[in-house]
């Protein structure tokens, strides 16, 4: 069986998802990356953003293959959601997003 689902309410679930598994990032600044802020779940980065610009690179295995796989998400789409999410969430003026296959861990 095959559910359509609007554009609007693929949104609101998405924006729901990342809010329940992601919505509590703790922002980390260090001295030796000063023009970033990791945005960290335990020790892992979840994203970054560099001030200078708003572009924001967000890990890809935790985020952005979900989106792709679940919701079969372009590219596009994954930037328009994660975008207006970190702009909402977190209160970011946020240029792009894009995605990393891996970003640094660091502690806390």
């Amino acid at each position: 069986m095959k559910y359509i689902i609007t554009e609007n309410k693929l949104e609101k679930v998405a924006i729901n998802w990342l809010n329940d598994k992601y919505g509590n990032l703790v922002p980390l600044k260090t001295d030796k990356e000063s023009d970033y802020i990791f945005y960290m779940k335990d020790k892992d980065v979840i994203f970054d953003y560099y001030k200078k610009n708003g572009l924001v690179e967000i890990d890809y295995d935790k985020i952005w293959s979900f989106f792709e796989s679940y919701f079969n998400m372009s590219y596009k789409e994954i930037q328009r959601i994660t975008k207006m999410w970190i702009e909402e969430r977190y209160n970011l003026e946020v240029s792009t997003t894009s995605t990393l296959l891996k970003l640094p861990n660091y502690e806390i």
